[in-house]
């Protein structure tokens, strides 16, 4: 977690996914920043305005990261460094953003998956039982 601080992505904003596809969710993680890096070596696969938001897409064997509000001088087919300046965090006057001073990451590959897992920062989910959790265990012997 430290290191996740020392690098600014500490999330305001974390990964939800959806119960069911199409399903409301929080398909990445929204971090506070104005300078955006570059979170993997790729090359530019889509850069431009989708609906209001400028959104830079970054892609590699891994699968496609993408950071919106994001304006950037990069086009499609630029390769970028891990760690690379790809654009500042930027408002359109159409744009209204879901959290403040902050840019949206998502990762596709090609379903959503918390970036933050994807970079190795996160463990990934795990089933979770016990008490309360709705599972029926029936014994075969009694505790007797």
């Amino acid at each position: 977690m430290l290191l996740l601080m020392i690098l600014g992505l500490l999330p305001i904003n974390d990964f939800e996914a959806p119960l069911v596809p199409y399903g409301s969710g929080h398909r990445g993680i929204d971090i506070e920043l104005s300078k955006v890096r570059s979170p993997i070596d790729g090359e530019v696969s889509f850069a431009g305005k989708v609906f209001t938001r400028d959104v830079i897409t970054i892609e590699n064997n891994l699968g496609k990261f993408s950071v919106e509000p994001v304006c950037s001088s990069l086009t499609k087919g630029d390769a970028v460094s891990m760690g690379q300046v790809i654009g500042n965090r930027c408002d359109s006057e159409s744009y209204k953003p879901h959290c403040e001073d902050c840019v949206h990451v998502s990762f596709r590959d090609p379903g959503y998956r918390n970036p933050l897992w994807v970079l190795g920062f996160r463990e990934p989910s795990k089933a979770v039982s016990g008490p309360g959790m709705g599972l029926r265990i029936t014994l075969s012997e009694s505790f007797n």
